[in-house]
């Protein structure tokens, strides 16, 4: 337990806004001004107007992971997901000209000259590349937040982020001692990860070259700023795997994804898989399964564990998800039907034997924070609405509590600890729908206390159907200190 509360996000997007606006200024720079649109510290907040547009339309206008809403929210801890925006979001059925333009940007928020940018690229290696300039460009730059000093870091090591966080917990209990005010800044450390194995330059019009691919994949492993984990794939195909569908409503209606879905890795892919897993050169990459298609998954568990028969050095990483409800790809009936029939099964989301695998591994589970992941649509149509803002965030944090005790029972009645392997991973500005009234992480706070009287109501009667006594004596702070700290911070400890 640390002296003063802070919280981790394990996967979010604050760099697609701010550097897709930069192709109107000067290309991938960030500003040194936190009023610019072009800064991660940009701060954003949802007006009324993008509420309603959200409840009505699942359309995310407003920033939700930017820096301030993260020192505003305490989220001390981010682990920035970087990736190229695959061109086939904005090369769709409406086409590529300006009515359609303006249509794609009206959801993504990016800027006509960002989407612009992304629809002609033709190497998604060297847009990585400038994604993390961007990102390195304003790296221990203090800023002034409301009188007080900020500045983000990106840390290598766990080393590097424990001096991180000591050194914003003295400067928050000196600033209790003198006033309030900050004199050292307070920093948000940075953990660089990858969305989509496309940014080794695949998944192109026309087909990718194997040798650069490798290349790529090597070059990766050697970055001043290496990536501590990878999704395979993303929301399309990219020839080297086979991807789960991902995209709902009208997106899907204008965004082809049916190329590689329901398949496993190719050739390419599983080189590239032991290029990023070997550890020879003591820089291997860790994968995130999320976005792999549920055969692919099966594929990669069952490499993992020949590399790794006595689970020690290669954990399973679900940076954000959340539970199908079904035991296993194929069946239609949840073995934990009270909440498992809420739970959106489509094969984005996981399934329980793959949580079991991952604890096995001590691996982590991040609870993505978009309702269409969490709840299926019979059940979000059935949550209770209010006029006041407090109920409703009790009725939508219920949704996620949801997944929280699913994951607790499951895996205590399969003889594991209940509530050491889930964690926060919001995908906030991922083009996610979220929690209604818990819009970004500044709500944190917010979400964090009304799980606890989530936590608390199930401790205390009946519904908790636990059985390890190592389960059931916990108390419902802790249980939320575990979900947005602790077990994240363990996680780190034991694999950063």
């Amino acid at each position: 337990m640390f002296t003063v509360d802070f919280s981790i996000d394990l996967h979010c997007h604050p760099t697609y806004k701010p550097m897709g606006k930069t192709f109107k200024h000067t290309k991938y720079v960030q500003s040194d001004d936190p009023n610019d649109e072009t800064s991660l510290w940009n701060y954003n907040p949802p007006s009324i107007t993008d509420k309603i547009l959200n409840e009505l339309f699942s359309v995310t206008k407003f920033s939700q992971a930017n820096l301030t809403a993260a020192y505003y929210g305490r989220v001390w801890v981010l682990s920035i997901t970087l990736g190229s925006i695959e061109k086939w979001f904005f090369k769709n059925k409406l086409g590529t000209g300006f009515l359609a333009n303006i249509v794609d940007n009206f959801a993504a928020g990016i800027g006509l000259a960002g989407i612009k940018g992304i629809e002609i690229t033709n190497d998604y290696f060297w847009d990585l590349q400038n994604e993390i300039d961007f990102v390195i460009g304003n790296d221990e730059t203090v800023i002034e937040l409301d009188g007080n000093f900020c500045q983000y870091k990106i840390v290598n090591t766990f080393a590097e982020l424990q001096e991180v966080i000591q050194q914003n917990i003295d400067s928050i209990e000196d600033a209790n001692r003198n006033g309030g005010k900050t004199v050292k800044p307070i920093t948000i450390a940075i953990i660089l990860s990858i969305e989509g194995l496309h940014t080794l330059n695949c998944g192109l019009e026309t087909a990718c070259d194997p040798n650069t691919v490798r290349e790529n994949a090597i070059a990766l492993k050697n970055l001043p700023f290496k990536p501590w984990f990878v999704t395979f794939s993303h929301h399309f195909y990219n020839e080297l795997c086979g991807q789960a569908r991902s995209l709902s409503g009208t997106i899907a209606k204008l965004c082809d994804q049916s190329k590689g879905l329901g398949q496993s890795f190719t050739d390419l892919g599983r080189e590239v898989l032991e290029i990023l897993l070997n550890e020879e050169d003591g820089k291997r990459i860790f994968i995130d399964i999320k976005h792999l298609s549920p055969i692919a998954r099966v594929e990669y568990m069952k490499r993992r564990q020949e590399l790794d028969p006595e689970n020690k050095i290669i954990p399973i990483i679900i940076s954000h998800g959340a539970c199908t409800g079904l035991p296993d790809m194929g069946s239609t009936r949840s073995e934990y039907p009270e909440l498992g029939n809420n739970f959106c099964s489509d094969e984005i989301n996981f399934y329980d034997h793959e949580i079991i695998e991952m604890v096995k591994t001590n691996g982590i589970f991040g609870l993505q924070l978009d309702e269409r992941r969490v709840a299926n649509k019979e059940a979000i149509r059935k949550t209770k609405n209010s006029f006041f803002k407090n109920k409703i965030m009790h009725y939508r944090s219920e949704l996620l509590w949801n997944q929280i005790q699913y994951i607790a029972e499951l895996l205590d009645n399969n003889g594991f600890p209940a509530w050491q392997h889930v964690a926060i991973g919001s995908d906030y500005d991922g083009i996610v729908d979220p929690l209604n009234s818990f819009w970004t992480i500044e709500q944190y706070e917010n979400l964090k206390s009304h799980l606890e009287r989530h936590a608390f109501n199930y401790l205390q009667n009946e519904i908790n159907r636990l059985q390890l006594a190592q389960n059931r004596n916990i108390t419902a702070d802790q249980i939320v200190n575990n979900v947005f700290q602790m077990n994240a911070w363990d996680f780190l400890k034991r694999w950063y």
